[in-house]
């Protein structure tokens, strides 16, 4: 039998982009897409723990396997110049 995927809230935003936040989002984009974590980490070439450490935001993932996670999860980031700098 399937494992049920619960689907998660995506977190608000607030402003300052943290690991916190960026976990949540990778978390909420997983389960409301119906996927386990060996799930996505299968659809995105990356070991499982690197799934279990960005959705906990314990650090110790590389930028080519955020990108990956990012990239197979069809997750855009934008950026923005910050004007209110003086």
């Amino acid at each position: 039998m399937a494992k049920k995927i619960k689907p998660t809230e995506y977190p608000t935003s607030d402003l300052e982009l943290t690991a916190e936040y960026l976990g949540k989002f990778i978390r909420a984009k997983r389960t409301n897409s119906n996927l386990t974590s060996h799930q996505t980490a299968l659809l995105c070439n990356v070991p499982v723990d690197v799934i279990t450490k960005l959705e906990n935001s314990s650090g110790g993932v590389t930028l080519d396997s955020f990108l990956k996670v990012i990239n197979g999860l069809s997750i855009s980031i934008k950026f923005e110049e910050d004007n209110n700098d003086s």
